[in-house]
């Protein structure tokens, strides 16, 4: 009996995600005649645990877009202190910071496993913390400068929202 009333509570609670959804209001004024969405996340956090609380609300906004039909095409630049959380080899970190920086890792590669996301490290930040491509996490591609990538992306049609 006390395993039943566990499935049934655990039934529900996955219920509760979906029905949060399903009341939150829209946004159709501001997405009316939008099929994609362009945003170019400009990320300099350097705080393991200020990054996975913005990285929820950009899950939830990749979420949001997915509801209201609206295809996400989302592109992270990480310059400033945010370089040194894509580090590969946490060793080198407390142990809190290295858990912490391991739930990082953690989210950005459930985003990256997402249609229509693509994530660089700035060159000038990642050379500042000695990492090269081959110490970044997988999925991040180094570039020479995030400036430059903000500057083209915005002339392609991505609007910057800067996450610090």
């Amino acid at each position: 009996m006390k395993s039943l009333i566990s499935t049934l509570l655990f039934s529900c609670l996955l219920l509760l995600p979906g029905l949060a959804a399903a009341d939150k209001p829209g946004d159709s004024r501001a997405l009316s005649g939008v099929d994609t969405g362009r945003i170019l996340w400009d990320i300099t956090i350097g705080d393991p645990e200020r990054m996975i609380s913005r990285l929820s609300v950009i899950e939830e906004t990749y979420d949001d877009m997915l509801r209201q039909d609206v295809q996400p095409m989302m592109i992270f630049t990480f310059r400033g202190g945010a370089a040194g959380l894509l580090a590969r080899d946490l060793d080198r970190l407390e142990l809190e910071d290295a858990s912490a920086v391991a739930h990082v890792h953690e989210r950005l590669q459930g985003l990256l496993d997402r249609s229509g996301v693509h994530m660089e490290a700035c060159a000038i930040a990642t050379r500042r913390v000695g990492l090269e491509q081959q110490d970044l996490i997988p999925g991040v591609q180094l570039v020479g400068n995030t400036f430059l990538s903000i500057m083209g992306y915005r002339q392609k049609g991505y609007t910057t929202i800067r996450i610090d």
